[in-house]
């Protein structure tokens, strides 16, 4: 390598070093879960503290059959508390170090990221910039699970489906959203139909979650029908009254009750 006149000084050699040794420690795989950690310590503070300094930037979003009722969104408690956790175990002495555990640590990274860029842009009220948003978490969250998914058989600790349980918990919710951000995305392009056929969309949308929740439960993935069970009551609360979304909401509690507690039963743990 040369620096100067093709020949390499000493001093050239010493800045090269440096900054060699500088970038492999920042990226090397301890840092990397400890960043994980950092940033899902940030996530919370980002998230509510926004909503504590200003007022709800989601106040004036168009109204879409497909989203829940308020109190619903409560899930971001234990979702962001258990990635906390969930990142924090990452940490511990006594991980099963494998290429399986470092994509899942990058893709938590990537989630977390998603998660704090996700307030500023929901103050622009530019619903495509949201969707984009919510597609770049399911991503890393898609990601994430199968990584864990693999991971798991390599664990020692007995407990380990317990720490894991939190990433489903969040993919589960963020499948939900995406219909959300979806619908509220094309209602801002324009895209408003007739109240009935709103209703038939938003009941064909419930019967997709009902597929995708039948699937990862047989992925091991049980939190997440449990999570769209959540959702659905959330659902029957704020658009109860039209009968075509309550009984495809509660076909779909139903269905997702039993799939998910049969292999919760067979597998005798709630995730992977």
């Amino acid at each position: 390598m040369v620096c100067r006149n093709f020949v390499l000084p000493k001093s050239c050699e010493l800045r090269q070093f440096f900054f060699v040794s500088t970038f492999s420690r920042l990226f090397r795989y301890r840092g990397m879960k400890k960043l994980q950690f950092i940033l899902f310590l940030l996530v919370p503070i980002v998230n509510f503290g926004s909503t504590i300094l200003f007022d709800s930037q989601f106040d004036d979003d168009a109204r879409v059959l497909i989203q829940p009722a308020g109190y619903a969104f409560s899930i971001w408690g234990p979702i962001f508390l258990g990635m906390i956790i969930y990142s924090w175990f990452q940490m511990q002495p006594g991980r099963t170090d494998s290429p399986h555990l470092r994509t899942a640590t990058i893709a938590g990274i990537f989630a977390a990221l998603a998660s704090i860029s996700f307030v500023p842009i929901s103050f622009t009220n530019i619903q495509w910039l949201g969707f984009a948003n919510i597609l770049w978490h399911l991503i890393a969250l898609t990601i994430l699970f199968i990584a864990l998914r693999k991971q798991i058989k390599l664990e020692n600790n007995q407990n380990t489906h317990w720490y894991y349980l939190p990433t489903q918990m969040y993919l589960g919710w963020i499948c939900a959203a995406t219909a959300v951000s979806a619908a509220l995305m094309l209602t801002e392009a324009g895209l408003i139909l007739p109240l009935e056929q709103q209703v038939t969309i938003t009941a064909v949308i419930i019967g997709a979650l009902v597929l995708i929740g039948i699937f990862m439960a047989f992925q091991k993935g049980m939190v997440v029908p449990l999570v769209f069970i959540w959702a659905s009551i959330g659902i029957i609360a704020e658009n109860g009254m039209y009968p075509t979304i309550k009984y495809a909401s509660i076909a779909a509690i139903v269905i997702l009750a039993i799939v998910s507690l049969s292999q919760i039963a067979k597998r005798k743990r709630l995730a992977f």
